[in-house]
């Protein structure tokens, strides 16, 4: 049963990451991948040990690219978005 809530904590996590990352002020992207870090950097030796093995450092480290990714690809989803808008505000004007 402890691995449904993982998973179900995981999509949580992910699904906030994805709104976050397409807002206006960049930083609320930020939020999560800045919270990443301690809470491995604490729940790994915790949850682990001294048996900290490459694939776990490989893992957090992966979640950590992963979650800097959305934030990026909600960067430049908003460059797009404002860029539309632009030539949309352009068109009605030369009209």
């Amino acid at each position: 049963m402890f691995h449904v809530y993982g998973w179900l904590i995981a999509i949580g996590v992910l699904i906030v990451q994805f709104f976050l990352s397409r807002r206006t002020n960049v930083y609320w992207g930020a939020i999560l991948p800045v919270l990443y870090v301690p809470f491995i950097i604490i729940w790994l030796p915790e949850r682990y040990g001294k048996e900290i093995t490459f694939s776990v450092i490989l893992a957090a480290v992966g979640g950590l690219v992963f979650l800097l990714g959305m934030w990026i690809n909600g960067r430049e989803y908003l460059k797009k978005k404002r860029k539309k808008e632009l030539e949309k505000m352009e068109l009605h004007d030369i009209e």
